[in-house]
């Protein structure tokens, strides 16, 4: 079956074409096509670069949580896989650009696949809750925005809560050799227990950032500079449209637009994330047309900018289309270490 009549994928482009009736009918579309003619463009040049600032912080806090693997990948490499994997979380119905963040490594450095899972669906996770979280609040305690469910904030914030306290004992748990043959897990094939004898151990050390406050404080830092980056990325698409408002507002702009961002309920999340940002600039007491032409633009850039950098990443690792949006089975590579050098790859 072709994939555009996949039910999964008609259902997505559905749901999206629906929210974007919900936003046009929500919007004054004389007023957002006014706002988006008039646009001062300018400003869209620092806020892109401030995006990609913030893309290569991400780059970096990832390279911090694998400190403790045995070849942490260069900066430069890592930087490329997370913009290839953010532009196949932008094309493909599922999110396998994360997906590609395990892959890839493991292929090119032979890193453990379990570790690198561990911290791009873990440790990256939680600390981004935190965050989110922690400026949420901020930005709603600074600003008067009547009517806002607050609670999101005090939820997001007691599950992220939640999930440290889980995660920081198990961090630093160490399993006795032979732990898989003991209780029920001696029933277990033994196929499966082989696996897990590597698999988790290799998940725990992936969770090192929580170990110490060597690392976690670090981690943390890179988080919050993160978001306040893309918070200023957002004032200054703001501006392009004329608009004024304190830096807390746009933090929690910042946090609803990629709070709706991170679940895939349409392609590109289309409809969605402009329904989300224009309905809380309205909260703001931005008006229909500026907030409606703000949501549209700042949504194109972002996807226009995270497309010429995911290709150019792509031209720069030597993949293809295939190697990106499909989970193609690649030529396994090594890595070659030499002390006091960043680890590099070598075809076989």
């Amino acid at each position: 079956m072709s994939r555009l009549l996949e039910p999964r994928f008609l259902i997505r482009t559905a749901v999206s074409l629906a929210l974007l009736g919900f936003l046009v009918w929500r919007i004054d579309l004389e007023d957002a096509g006014r706002a988006l003619r008039d646009a001062n463009y300018v400003y869209v040049v620092p806020a892109l670069a401030l995006f990609g600032l913030a893309k290569l912080l991400v780059a970096q806090r990832w390279r911090l949580m694998m400190a403790n693997f045995k070849a942490v990948p260069p900066l430069n490499a890592l930087f490329g896989i997370l913009l290839v994997s953010n532009l196949a979380n932008n094309v493909v119905p599922v999110r396998l650009g994360d997906i590609l963040r395990v892959q890839m490594p493991a292929q090119r450095y032979g890193t453990s696949r379990a570790r690198l899972a561990a911290t791009v669906f873990a440790t990256e996770s939680l600390l981004d809750g935190v965050a989110f979280a922690i400026l949420g609040l901020i930005g709603l305690a600074l600003i008067d925005l009547n009517g806002f469910p607050t609670s999101v904030f005090w939820g997001m914030l007691g599950g992220v809560s939640g999930g440290l306290v889980a995660v920081v004992p198990l961090s630093h748990l160490r399993l006795n050799e032979g732990w898989t043959c003991r209780g029920v897990l001696a029933r277990l094939p033994e196929r499966a227990q082989s696996f897990l004898e590597t698999a988790v151990p290799h998940f725990i050390d992936g969770l090192a950032v929580f170990k110490t406050l060597r690392l976690a404080l670090p981690a943390l830092s890179l988080s919050m500079a993160i978001w306040i980056l893309e918070a200023g990325m957002f004032a200054l698409f703001g501006r392009a449209f004329g608009i004024s408002l304190s830096f807390p507002a746009w933090l929690l702009i910042m946090v609803v637009a990629n709070m709706i961002s991170a679940v895939p309920v349409a392609p590109s999340n289309i409809g969605a994330y402009e329904v989300a940002v224009a309905e809380t600039l309205k909260a703001l007491g931005i008006g229909v047309g500026a907030a409606g032409g703000f949501a549209i633009a700042s949504h194109i850039f972002n996807i226009l900018w995270i497309t010429v950098a995911g290709f150019a990443a792509m031209w720069a690792l030597g993949l293809g289309l295939t190697d990106v949006f499909t989970l193609h089975a690649r030529e396994p590579e090594v890595v070659r270490v030499e002390p006091g050098r960043e680890p590099a790859t070598v075809r076989r």
